[in-house]
């Protein structure tokens, strides 16, 4: 279950953007101008807005502290890195020449997607999964899903900024669901098994600690 609705600090309207699942806790973000929250279905717009009214504008300063990119810096796989207009970078121990960020982004994307395939390959050997399509794409309210439809796992490109340990925990997670699609105490055993730091990487996901 998914709606949106308007929300306001010191005269200023952001979008709250609320997905709702069968979790305990209620878990706010704060990117790309708007607050993302994950609650359970039972939870109340009222009770959402409590917490904005706690954290919203806590969240807003981390996103600036906390920017995956800036001006003269990126951070890729939770490493900071400086770039320039045009140059040469490495990601995953690979030389990327670029000759503007447009072609930059290009090429990450490309490099990025290659290395979420070869981290869902490698666990889905050690985990006795069947393989999955993958894809990546830009997403605001998630990491990750998996579409037992299409036989599909989705990341988000914004994973590219985290490091190797923070990624392996969202691919453990989604190839997890194989299992158990739901987020039962089930569903956690088998990421634990596979991640046992998994709490630890998913708080600086949530937070916004590129590095683990």
């Amino acid at each position: 279950m998914y709606y949106e609705f308007d929300y306001s600090i010191k005269d200023k309207i952001y979008k709250v953007k609320v997905t709702k699942k069968r979790i305990r806790n209620i878990h706010y973000r704060f990117r790309d101008g708007c607050f993302l929250v994950s609650c359970h279905p039972f939870v109340n717009k009222n009770r959402i807005i409590q917490g904005l009214n706690k954290y919203g504008e806590e969240l807003i300063k981390k996103e600036v502290t906390n920017s995956s990119s800036g001006e003269g810096y990126i951070y890729l796989l939770g490493n900071k890195i400086n770039i320039q207009d045009k140059g040469l970078i490495e990601f995953n121990n690979k030389q990327i020449e670029y000759v503007d960020t447009l072609d930059l982004e290009k090429k990450l994307r490309i490099e990025f997607l290659n290395l979420i395939i070869n981290r869902v390959r490698y666990y889905e050997n050690i985990m006795n999964i069947p393989q999955y399509k993958v894809r990546i794409q830009k997403m605001k309210t998630r990491y990750g899903s998996n579409s037992k439809r299409t036989n599909t796992l989705n990341f988000s490109t914004i994973l590219m900024h985290y490091s190797i340990n923070i990624i392996d925990s969202v691919v453990v997670h989604e190839l997890a669901h194989y299992y158990e699609f739901n987020h039962s105490k089930n569903f956690y055993n088998v990421v634990y098994k596979y991640c046992p730091n998994y709490k630890k990487y998913h708080q600086s996901l949530r937070k916004g600690i590129f590095h683990d």
